[in-house]
């Protein structure tokens, strides 16, 4: 027979061992719905950004002429491979032709692009120094990126926790407390003894 979990209620309903959470729920909630708003413009504006990886030529074109070359895939990876060096292409051909004088470059990508080329940096497999060396300084570099990416990315999140936490007319933190127990209840699964 499962366990039977009992519950002491306060005024407000709600068990003292979890968050204090409102009875109503209010989706047209004034907070709520301008913080959905700034959630849309931020999520547009960010769809539309271009991240900046900064780079050597010496890195770039090792990953043009021998990472893509060399990086295994998998079934419709192929066409992330296929995007990913196209997008790359056009500034690698054009850096070719009048290489910057300094030796580092700049690459502006979309985040669809960005993310692509980091999952595949992320599982490339080499072998030797010299690709161990030239593949690390590419993983720096790509990492950097990632991180402002992953920046934006927060801020989108919280955006919407703060939304949903105000339909709900509760604290950000007691929204994440009724998560995590939400969770965590639907990670344990049945008590079969």
């Amino acid at each position: 027979m499962a366990d039977m979990k009992v519950v002491t209620p306060n005024q407000n309903g709600i068990s003292k061992d979890g968050p204090e959470v409102s009875k109503t729920f209010n989706e047209y909630d004034a907070k709520a719905a301008d913080l959905e708003m700034k959630m849309t413009d931020l999520q547009d504006s960010l769809a539309k950004k271009k991240y900046k990886v900064k780079t050597t030529m010496n890195t770039f074109s090792w990953m043009m002429e021998h990472f893509y070359q060399t990086v295994k895939w998998e079934g419709y990876e192929c066409y992330a491979i296929a995007e990913t060096h196209k997008a790359y292409k056009k500034v690698f051909d054009k850096a070719l032709n009048n290489p910057p004088k300094s030796g580092k470059i700049s690459i502006q990508v979309l985040p669809e692009i960005l993310e692509a080329t980091f999952h595949f940096i992320k599982k490339y497999d080499g072998a030797g120094l010299n690709v161990a060396t030239l593949h690390r300084t590419l993983c720096e570099d790509f990492s950097v990126t990632m991180a402002e990416l992953n920046k934006d990315r927060t801020g989108l999140m919280e955006l919407a926790t703060e939304a949903e936490a105000a339909k709900h007319g509760i604290t950000v933190e007691d929204y994440k407390k009724a998560a995590q127990q939400i969770h965590a209840d639907n990670t344990k699964g049945p008590n079969l003894k």
